[in-house]
């Protein structure tokens, strides 16, 4: 028995969930970070890279892993800016590299992550919460520290 257009198109969230999207690619051209459910019908967003000469991608940062709370407990800001940009899917939904993209920060329940996207190392770092659209400091690349938005 198939699954009717109307089902499938509602539990794929219209057909975007499995879809990569948000792509960044390294200046040397060495890797290409995006963002992608694990399956068409997995609505939980994860952090991926692609290595160009090999084809490999890497699962580098995954929610369900991390042990974050749900998403029940986002910020307010966070929960506006998913709806004025009509998010399918939760999870990691943005994510910002610094110039060499070899870092890449992101945020899960308010709290703020950084990734090592060449080693496949994800770091909670101590912020003040709830965290949203966190940005790597592109004049403090050695020590990777993060600038943040905040709720006041």
């Amino acid at each position: 028995m198939s699954i009717s257009y109307p089902r499938q198109s509602a539990r794929t969230r219209r057909f975007t969930l499995g879809v990569p999207r948000a792509f960044q690619i390294a200046p040397d051209g060495s890797r290409v970070a995006f963002l992608r459910t694990k399956a068409g019908d997995d609505p939980v967003t994860c952090l991926w890279t692609l290595d160009p000469a090999t084809g490999e991608e890497r699962l580098v940062a995954d929610p369900g892993a991390l042990d974050v709370p749900g998403e029940e407990n986002l910020p307010a800001e966070e929960r506006a800016r998913r709806e004025r940009a009509r998010e399918q899917a939760g999870g990691i939904v943005g994510y910002a590299g610094d110039r060499d993209l070899r870092n890449a920060a992101f945020t899960l329940g308010g709290r703020l992550y950084v990734a090592d996207l060449e080693t496949g190392r994800v770091r909670d770092l101590p912020a003040r919460a709830p965290v949203f659209d966190p940005r790597l400091d592109p004049r403090d690349a050695a020590s990777r520290t993060c600038r943040a938005g905040r709720s006041a």
